[in-house]
């Protein structure tokens, strides 16, 4: 076998070998996907589809909310994102953040990105309600497909360390299509 045959076959063999792990990676994405499908809604449960998008009137008026609790709302789609209205009285420093689950199946959603785009820094310490805000993107799940989810509002001591759950509030969500 001369040299340029040689070059020929190795070129082939790392192209099937390419070709090979883009199939493989496009049938576990889907096998993963297909968690999301068909979902069964529990009619032991109270759920709301979050609402797609805010005016500017609305956003104001979500900002100036009075509020006596911890409370989360969320604000999106699967296509365009979730925002997350989160209200805190800090008496602590640390950080809130959002984690959530699927609800059928308990499996935690966006495990790795959630938490850090939703992270505040608790600083200022209050006797008053203070908004924080965060915004992400669910990856599980496809378009229109839609899922029971409850996110929950965290938070994480900056002395201690210790992790501490405030509130949840159960939606049915979708996810983005990659």
């Amino acid at each position: 076998m001369n040299f340029l045959k040689k070059i020929t076959l190795g070129i082939l063999i790392v192209f099937c070998l390419i070709l090979v792990w883009v199939v493989f990676e496009l049938n576990a994405e889907a096998r993963e996907e297909a968690k999301f499908l068909n979902v069964q809604i529990p009619g032991n449960m109270s759920f709301e589809k979050p609402v797609e998008f805010l005016t500017d009137n609305q956003i104001d008026s979500l900002e100036s909310m009075d509020v006596n609790q911890e409370k989360i709302v969320v604000v999106g789609n699967g296509y365009n994102g979730y925002d997350f209205y989160m209200w805190h009285k800090p008496t602590e420093k640390g950080e809130i953040y959002i984690k959530a689950f699927e609800l059928t199946q308990y499996i935690q959603l966006s495990r790795e990105i959630l938490a850090k785009r939703t992270k505040n820094e608790v600083r200022d310490l209050s006797g008053d309600y203070k908004l924080y805000k965060g915004t992400s993107v669910i990856y599980e799940g496809t378009f229109s497909n839609f899922y029971p989810t409850r996110f929950e509002l965290w938070f994480k001591s900056k002395s201690s360390g210790i992790e501490e759950k405030l509130t949840d509030k159960n939606y049915l969500i979708d996810g983005w299509d990659r």
